[in-house]
């Protein structure tokens, strides 16, 4: 080995004997998916992640990915340039990228070159979406969490001119639940091999000093930020309405239950899709929700779909629907009720639409309290459903009037039709009774032809 080569790779020792803090750390690195979400808190080596990250493949040494050899077209982001590039990103890379690896910072175009050709440019969130654009990328890390717009031209950066680049994002989420948490997170479409996501603390960095975060864990000014800021969770800046649903009301699927009521729930529209769940209840009066639809559904299909959701169970025992659907169609002439009872022999209630009376018997539900077991529980296969309940928060003023009126008593009416669905079945009153039980006809004796009377 020559002198030039020996000092080079004792330069680049940071990067090549560079050891992850935890093994989540290490999935992230070995991932092959196409986005790239680590979740952090505040100190917790995410940035130091990235910056790794754009080393390995800027030099052409990353140790799983296959990116294509240098030179490379890199891109890194940051929410603005003086504090966030210059003050944090910057003076990471030259920090872990060998000197001998530099050749140039043109500080007017904002792009590290390196001696091997690659180039790194380096954008933030307050520039015009404009900027944005331009030639492919075989990598680009965004550090914090961007617009929405910002991501969506950053990926088309990576599927130009027939790269298939890599995305990275590396942020501690502070903002609540966003547009990264509804279609990057707590989304069953951002799964590998287009999404994978982790989550790290700060308490993984081996660097921290414990009483330091002790401290950060006792000021007043920090107890409602302590889950973004320590753990890297999302956390809801307006309130969640079902607080109390948790991992302890997912239960795994199974078949609805022979001595089992099978109820069904219908929120109708015509613009928007159906919500429709399938709810057992036992004779404790457990209430089960083992399957759901979501989807755009005339009358005849809407039918169709819960017969075969039911198989051998349909009709339902009842089935609820909310009051719109008692409105005469304009073309049939007959309401969507009417139909559904008449043509298709799905007896049909109309719901109880009193939102704060059905929020507290939901509420009530999932959490009964004095210790005892929930009576509400939905099956793991109903994604949507759980999906609603951890985005379902109560609305908010906007702007200044936030700060000058109390806060609104009624949720956000944002894809909540599963919800509504599940209020207006629990709010039905029903009692288990055994599904086996039939009306008997009672057959009167023959009147007495003198009187008129029996």
């Amino acid at each position: 080995m020559d002198e030039i080569t020996q000092r080079y790779l004792e330069e680049a020792a940071a990067l090549l004997t560079y050891k992850p803090n935890n093994d989540r750390f290490l999935r992230m690195h070995r991932s092959t998916s196409k986005t790239r979400l680590l979740l952090g808190g505040k100190r917790s080596g995410k940035s130091t992640f990235g910056v790794v990250e754009v080393g390995w493949a800027a030099l052409g040494i990353h140790p799983w990915l296959d990116y294509p050899p240098p030179p490379l077209l890199i891109r890194v982001c940051a929410v603005d340039f003086n504090a966030g590039v210059k003050g944090i990103v910057l003076p990471m890379l030259y920090k872990w990228l060998p000197p001998r690896a530099i050749k140039k910072y043109w500080s007017e175009d904002r792009i590290l070159e390196l001696t091997n050709g690659t180039l790194i440019d380096f954008k933030s969130y307050d520039q015009d979406l404009e900027k944005f654009e331009g030639v492919e990328r075989h990598l680009v890390w965004m550090d914090e969490e961007p617009p929405k717009d910002v991501y969506q031209s950053n990926y088309m950066r990576t599927v130009s001119s027939g790269i298939n680049g890599k995305l990275i994002i590396s942020c501690t989420p502070l903002h609540g639940m966003t547009w990264l948490y509804d279609e990057l997170y707590d989304n069953p479409a951002a799964a590998p091999p287009y999404v994978e996501h982790c989550h790290v603390t700060i308490f993984e960095n081996p660097h921290l000093d414990a009483a330091a975060i002790e401290g950060i864990k006792q000021d007043p000014a920090m107890r409602d930020n302590l889950d973004a800021a320590l753990y890297g969770q999302f956390i809801s800046k307006t309130g969640l309405i079902y607080p109390e649903f948790g991992e302890a009301h997912i239960i795994p699927p199974r078949p609805l239950q022979s001595e089992e009521l099978a109820l069904v729930g219908i929120d109708p529209h015509d613009r928007q899709p159906m919500g429709v769940l399938f709810v057992a209840l036992n004779r404790e009066n457990e209430w089960i929700v083992f399957d759901e639809i979501l989807e755009h559904l005339n009358a005849s299909e809407l039918a169709d779909a819960i017969k075969r959701k039911l198989g051998g169970r349909f009709p339902p025992n009842l089935g609820i629907i909310d009051t719109s659907a008692y409105s005469p169609q304009s073309i049939a002439g007959t309401s969507l009720a009417e139909t559904m009872t008449q043509k298709y022999g799905i007896y049909l209630i109309q719901a109880h639409k009193d939102i704060q009376a059905g929020r507290l018997r939901v509420s009530t539900l999932l959490d009964p309290g004095k210790d005892q077991k929930p009576k509400l529980f939905i099956m793991r296969n109903c994604v949507n459903l759980i999906r609603e309940f951890r985005h379902y928060i109560w609305d908010e003023w906007a702007g200044q009037r936030r700060d000058k009126k109390d806060p609104k008593e009624q949720p956000m009416k944002k894809d909540d039709h599963l919800m509504d669905a599940l209020r207006y079945v629990c709010m039905s009153n029903i009692v288990w009774r055994s599904p086996q039980l039939k009306k008997v006809e009672r057959k009167l004796p023959d009147t007495i032809s003198q009187t008129g009377y029996y």
